[in-house]
């Protein structure tokens, strides 16, 4: 362990000392990757399943989900500074997974600084970037689809709900130049539209951003697609239900709407929560048709798909 980790440990109350004995264990295992520069990828293994034992601590109580964030941050800026790591435990924008984040996910960012490549990497092996990553295809294949039934009719509208950092949006729009297609965009961080905003710079004619939260405000226009990919899963039960009702309400007949949110399926959760400091909603496949069925839908009207890690599930929801 080291010296500023040690001390770290030392200063934890009486009642935390079985916490200071897990997290030294773990931090000699995460020193050693350290020196080395890192995990390679036959070391994965051994260091997702450390981040397991972990979770399995936290969860039953011996130990502090609170002492583990905080040695988490300080080894973080300390050791990994500008990795995708130490950028997720800094919350930069005040949350997890935003739009910088989101992107960085979305192109594979690697560090600058060759000696903590091998962090990024591992980074972003794990099931749940995976998972993100897979979200942009996913919206690819939807949207070719929908524009495929049309046949040439008139121009498709599309409601993109949190609409990020617009990757996916400009990585359609690249390939489907002169796509007859209309998208707005709620997002209620105005970061976010002006960094989306500059990556779809060319197609500004047929996008158009609405800085409003999401709850409160949703265009009235009637829309073809309504698409939401990485807000459902931060949203509560009761949220859950009141913005699908309220999205249900501006599609048209005959319309989609398709939300995605991450299953109870997740092999990188506890690296998610441990290391990322990003909790999400994980929902089963039956909670996510019993919320459907809450915001009046019957299950013929509700199909349920995942892309190909299974860690993302979609709804598909038709009018």
């Amino acid at each position: 362990m080291t010296a500023t980790a040690s001390l770290m440990m030392t200063d934890l109350p009486v009642q935390n000392r079985r916490d200071s004995a897990l997290l030294s264990q773990f931090d000699d295992l995460f020193q050693d990757f350290i020196i080395k520069g890192g995990p390679l990828p036959q070391e994965y293994g051994v260091l997702n399943r450390a981040i397991r034992h972990l979770g399995d601590a936290v969860r039953a109580g011996v130990v502090a989900h609170g002492d583990l964030l905080a040695y988490v941050q300080h080894l973080s800026k300390q050791e990994l500074a500008g990795t995708m790591q130490a950028e997720a435990m800094e919350r930069k924008y005040g949350y997890s997974g935003d739009f910088e984040i989101i992107d960085h996910i979305y192109t594979r960012k690697i560090c600058a600084n060759p000696k903590l490549r091998l962090w990024d990497l591992f980074f972003h092996s794990q099931a749940a970037p995976v998972a993100v990553r897979n979200r942009k295809a996913y919206f690819q294949d939807l949207m070719q689809s929908h524009l495929a039934a049309r046949q040439g009719t008139d121009r498709m509208t599309v409601l993109n709900v949190a609409s990020g950092p617009g990757r996916d949006m400009r990585e359609f729009f690249l390939e489907n130049q002169t796509a007859p297609v209309s998208m707005d965009c709620v997002d209620m961080d105005a970061r976010a539209i002006a960094y989306a905003t500059q990556l779809c710079e060319p197609w500004l004619d047929r996008i158009t951003f609405h800085h409003r939260n999401v709850l409160r405000f949703i265009p009235t226009r009637g829309y073809d697609l309504v698409w939401s990919a990485g807000l459902f899963d931060y949203l509560s039960d009761k949220l859950f239900v009141h913005l699908l009702s309220t999205l249900i309400k501006v599609t048209k007949p005959g319309g989609e709407v398709v939300i995605g949110n991450f299953s109870d399926f997740n092999p990188s959760r506890d690296f998610m929560e441990l290391l990322g400091h990003w909790q999400l909603h994980h929902r089963s496949r039956e909670t996510l048709m019993a919320l459907t069925a809450q915001a009046g839908l019957s299950p013929n009207q509700v199909r349920l798909f995942w892309e190909p890690e299974g860690v993302n599930y979609f709804l598909h929801i038709r009018l």
